[in-house]
């Protein structure tokens, strides 16, 4: 499995709970609570896999997630901070197998009775990629996700497990050139056929914790 987010273990972890139903609501306690939106995303090592990834980049995916009234303020983050009052993450996860994979959103509330607001304005995002994206918005995506290449094999542990993953996938492994080279000629065709793609399959809805006024799946699509 590859993944890209900063809490695909913890993702992992919360999807092995899940029955296999394209709705499930996990109870704990606590006033917060976590969702999982998750459509079909793509095999690793595939090019629709790497546009899915400058998708997550495009929107503010990335391994730190997008905070509202942050340091750093993406479009997750900007349109989850209009709606919302207390604290929230919102950050697009890309989860990869050697055949098939998911992408979609995972998100969190402080105040469990803004979580389906947080993930609401955050498929917004998603579905607005579909609509295009300009020159420089693509460029900027394509820079951070090189840059996030780069850093992940700038260590001997970084690229064993790259090529690993490359490797279970039954492909070649590729040096971080090849995967920047890439990246370099990815379009925006490219990300606009898969952002549709993404939001005309069937997802999965998964809340864990409080869930208070979360819409049910069929209302999100």
């Amino acid at each position: 499995v590859a993944g890209s987010g900063g809490h695909t273990a913890e993702l992992l972890q919360l999807l092995s709970a899940w029955t296999g139903m394209r709705e499930a609501h996990i109870e704990a306690p606590g006033a917060g609570g976590r969702a999982l939106f998750l459509s079909e995303g793509a095999p690793v090592g595939s090019k629709e896999a790497l546009t899915l990834d400058l998708i997550g980049y495009l929107v503010g995916g990335s391994s730190a997630p997008s905070v509202a009234r942050g340091a750093v303020q993406t479009k997750l983050a900007v349109a989850a901070g209009a709606v919302v009052g207390g604290p929230f993450t919102s950050e697009a996860v890309n989860i990869s197998y050697r055949d098939s994979g998911m992408f979609g959103l995972s998100v969190s509330a402080a105040n469990g009775a803004e979580l389906g607001d947080v993930l609401k304005s955050s498929i917004g995002v998603i579905r607005g990629v579909g609509q295009g994206v300009t020159d420089e918005e693509l460029q900027g995506a394509k820079n951070r996700l090189k840059l996030s290449v780069l850093n992940e094999r700038s260590s001997v542990s970084g690229v064993l497990n790259s090529t690993a993953t490359e490797a279970l996938a039954g492909g070649a492994a590729r040096s971080a050139g090849d995967v920047c080279a890439a990246i370099d000629a990815l379009t925006a065709e490219d990300v606009v056929a898969v952002a549709k793609k993404v939001a005309s399959s069937q997802p999965v809805l998964v809340t864990y914790g409080s869930a208070e006024d979360m819409p049910i799946q069929r209302e999100l699509i």
